[in-house]
């Protein structure tokens, strides 16, 4: 039952998505809107989780604290430390503090910034360091290191060339 139901609701939206008839949108829309309300009326949890989802339509990178907090947790930096390498809260505190944005809407809302700058460190700290001058990667002070990833991470993801970058390189 499961599988035909959801294969019915894949034809439907495959041939409403590939249409140009504007009113076979909106009748999926009007029914969208009506599973989204009864969705928040039973299970308000669930529906913030599609919300989060639907959230990537309206940025050109976005990812919900959820999906954030997932991807960090698969680094592994060149230490060979798990996780990211700043807490979330940690990082937006310094991105604050140089007068820097935790979100440029379009372009990255705040966990798409921070996972993205998490990224630059656990690939890059050591050729970060180097370029700094330094020969490791703890003689870095560590503000030096969040502006280099956090610069840099704003730079990928506005990036010209790809700006869709952090959802599908993710996987998300």
């Amino acid at each position: 039952m499961n599988e035909t139901l959801t294969k019915r609701y894949e034809e439907l939206y495959k041939d409403m998505a590939t249409s140009k008839d504007v009113e076979k949108m909106h009748a999926f829309g009007r029914a969208e809107g009506w599973a989204f309300r009864q969705l928040v009326a039973t299970n308000p949890r669930l529906a913030q989780m599609w919300l989060d989802k639907l959230e990537a339509v309206a940025w050109k990178n976005y990812l919900s604290q959820a999906e954030a907090e997932e991807i960090v947790t698969r680094f592994v930096d060149q230490a060979g430390n798990r996780g990211p390498h700043w807490s979330f809260e940690t990082f937006r505190r310094f991105v604050e503090s140089v007068g820097g944005k935790m979100c440029d809407e379009p372009y990255y809302n705040a966990y798409a910034l921070w996972v993205t700058a998490a990224m630059i460190y656990s690939d890059h700290a050591r050729s970060i360091a180097e370029d700094m001058g330094a020969d490791e990667i703890s003689s870095i002070a560590n503000d030096k290191m969040a502006l280099s990833c956090y610069r840099k991470a704003v730079e990928k993801l506005k990036d010209v060339d790809r700006p869709r970058f952090v959802r599908e390189y993710f996987e998300v």
